[in-house]
C-alpha cells in the first residue's frame, strides 16, 4: 500500500479511495461508480485498475471530459447513474458563462466531483449531475446572477463543439507566473498570489510553484479568470521573448 501511494505521489487521497473502491467492489461482487473524475484522475485510476476489474467511462455525452468510473468483477452495463439537465434563460437575459453556472452550483453545497462537465450556450446550458442529485438541483436552482432560470431532465444527444478565441502574444519565459500573468492580461506580481493561493491548475494538476516550466499545449485553469490553452512557436519577437497563443474557452 506505502508503495503504491509513494508512486502517485500528490495524489495519495485519490489513491487510497480508488484502492478502498476496487477492494469492496470484489469483496462484495458488485458494480461500484465513482464521482466525476477529471481527465488525470481519470488516467491514474485506469492504471491502478488495469486488468483487475471490468471498468467502463461515461460522463453523460461522447465528448465528456469529467466522467465517472464504474468497476465491477463481472461483465456490466451501466449509464453512470448520470442526468442531464437542460437550463433556460432569457435570450434578454445577460449571457451566462462556465463559471457562473458552475459558482451557483457549488452555492448551493454541491462539492464539484458531484458535478460532470457545463455546457454553455446562448439561451440554455446543459450539467450533467449524479442521478440522485437532480431533483435537488431543479429545485433550488432557480436564479444565476440576475437571470431567472428554468431547469429540466434532458433525453436527447448531446454534441457540443468546444469554442476557443486565440490570441498571440508573448512571454519572457514558459513559467507558470510568465503564462498566468498573459492569461489574465496581468504583471507577474498578480500572476504569483493566485498560484501561491492553489486557484491555478495545470492540466488539471493544482500547482503553487510559480518557477514550474509549462509544457507546450497545456490547459490552464486559474479560478475567477476561466480555463486557457497555451501553444508555444519557434518564434521569438525582436526583443527576444518568445511567442505564445492562448486560447480562451468561450
Amino acid at each position: 500500500m506505502k508503495a503504491v501511494l509513494e508512486h502517485y505521489r500528490g495524489n495519495e487521497q485519490f489513491v487510497a479511495r480508488i484502492l478502498d473502491l476496487m477492494d469492496q467492489s470484489e469483496r462484495q461482487y458488485r458494480c461500484l461508480i465513482t464521482p466525476f473524475l477529471t481527465p488525470q484522475e481519470q488516467q491514474i485510476a485506469l492504471k491502478m485498475i488495469g486488468k483487475r476489474l471490468y471498468v467502463s467511462l461515461w460522463g453523460g455525452y461522447d465528448q465528456a471530459e469529467r466522467r465517472r468510473l464504474m468497476m465491477a468483477p463481472y461483465e456490466f452495463e451501466s449509464d453512470g447513474e448520470i442526468v442531464c439537465l437542460k437550463g433556460h434563460y432569457r435570450p434578454g437575459d445577460k449571457t451566462l458563462a462556465h463559471r457562473d453556472v458552475l459558482g451557483a452550483l457549488m452555492h448551493l453545497g454541491i462539492a464539484r466531483d458531484q458535478i460532470g462537465d457545463i455546457l454553455v450556450q446562448k439561451a440554455d446550458f446543459f450539467v450533467f449531475v449524479r442521478g440522485e442529485l437532480s431533483a435537488f438541483v431543479r429545485q433550488e436552482l432557480t436564479r444565476i446572477r440576475t437571470n431567472t432560470i428554468t431547469l429540466e431532465e434532458y433525453q436527447g444527444a448531446v454534441n457540443y463543439e468546444t469554442k476557443v478565441q486565440w490570441h498571440t502574444t508573448s512571454v519572457s519565459s514558459m513559467r507558470l507566473d510568465c503564462i498566468v500573468a498573459a492569461c489574465i492580461h496581468g504583471s507577474r506580481s498578480k500572476a504569483q498570489p493566485l498560484i501561491k493561493g492553489n486557484c491555478v491548475k495545470v492540466d488539471h494538476i493544482p500547482l503553487e510553484d510559480c518557477k514550474v516550466l509549462c509544457n507546450n499545449n497545456c490547459t490552464v485553469s486559474i479560478r475567477g479568470y476561466g480555463r486557457f490553452l497555451v501553444r508555444a512557436s519557434m518564434r521569438t519577437s525582436r526583443k527576444g521573448r518568445l511567442m505564445i497563443e492562448i486560447g480562451t474557452y468561450q
